[in-house]
This record gives structure tokens, C-alpha cells and sequence, in this order.
């Protein structure tokens, strides 16, 4: 069995349930669908009630959807699912969580990258004002990173960032981390 939902007559497919027609008194039909495509199956508890839902692959779309088979907002005893993913399916799924997976890296890596640090090489990347004005394009290394004590924040917002920045020339400045970009050693 993959799912087994309760449907009209008309829907291709559907066979006449005679056990749960005989309980209930009326005709009961049944289609079974995502044969061979079920790779889980779960339930979503809400305030009142409860959703019944299995995790399938979706070959046209190439990844994994819920289709919810059953809920206890009305009655569906007869519907069900249950797991029978084929090896096929379950190595595609395999491979699309494999695929997901380096993309996060890729992105967590490029993020790390880019977030200042004390040490690593910067350029700026528009002009600060004040005391050591320093214009945009001006390499240099971080020697400190923190919390701006000055702005203001709002409730849930993340702190602002500044970084103390030391220019090539000896100038020292402390700006928004946003003011500067990270550098390759090499480009430097």
C-alpha cells in the first residue's frame, strides 16, 4: 500500500471498499496512489486536531512533497499510508539531499568568508568620515570586532556589528562592519 484515500465513484481508479462499505451502510471507494513513492509518513498535532501526511518524491519536480492522507477534523478511518519508496527513489531522494546539503556548505562557507574578523585583510568599500577619514577602496586589516554600543536596536533585531580597521598607511578608524569587505591574502 502506498496511500489509500476515500474518493468519489468517478475518480479513475477507485474500488469499492466493501468492509468499510458494509460498517458505515453507504458505498465507501478507495484510490491508492504514490505507489512505490512513499518515503515517510507522519502526523502534524495542531490545538485541536491532528493531520496524518506522508513525505513523497515528486519526479516531475525532482524532490520530496507532503500529501496529507487523513485528519481527525472529520472522519477518515479507511485512509492510510505507509512506506514502500522503491531503491530507485530512494537513492534520487538520496542524492537530492547530498545535492542540498553541499549547496548549504557552499553558502556557509561564502558567508564565513565574508563576515569580518580580527586579523584578516579588508578593503573599504565607501568613505568614512571623522577624525581619519578614509576613502573607499583603502586595504587594510581588521584589529577588532564587535557590538556597536551607539546604535539602536529593536526588539528581536540582531546587534549591529563595527570593526576597527587599520589602514595600510598606518590610518586607524572604526566603522559599520558593513563599510568593509573581506580580501584574499593574495589580492591584498
Amino acid at each position: 500500500m502506498a496511500i489509500r484515500m476515500m474518493c468519489d465513484a468517478t475518480t479513475p481508479g477507485a474500488v469499492k471498499d466493501e468492509y468499510w462499505s458494509k460498517q458505515t451502510g453507504q458505498e465507501i471507494w478507495m484510490v491508492e496512489t504514490h505507489q512505490g513513492l512513499v518515503l515517510a509518513t507522519g502526523e502534524y498535532n495542531g490545538y485541536d486536531d491532528s493531520d496524518f501526511y506522508a513525505v513523497v518524491w515528486n519526479e516531475a519536480a525532482g524532490h520530496t512533497e507532503r500529501v496529507t492522507y487523513a485528519s481527525t477534523r472529520g472522519w477518515t478511518y479507511p485512509n492510510g499510508a505507509a512506506v514502500d519508496a522503491t531503491d530507485e527513489v530512494k537513492a534520487k531522494y538520496a542524492a537530492r539531499c547530498a545535492t542540498i546539503t553541499a549547496e548549504l556548505r557552499a553558502r556557509n562557507a561564502a558567508a564565513e568568508a565574508a563576515k569580518p574578523a580580527k586579523g584578516r585583510r579588508a578593503r573599504t568599500v565607501r568613505n568614512v568620515k571623522g577624525k581619519n577619514a578614509i576613502e573607499a577602496g583603502v586595504t587594510g586589516t581588521v584589529f577588532w570586532v564587535g557590538q556597536d554600543s551607539y546604535g539602536k536596536s529593536y526588539y528581536g533585531a540582531a546587534p549591529k556589528m563595527r570593526v576597527g580597521f587599520k589602514a595600510d598607511d598606518g590610518r586607524k578608524v572604526f566603522v559599520a562592519a558593513n563599510a568593509v569587505e573581506m580580501v584574499a591574502e593574495n589580492n591584498a
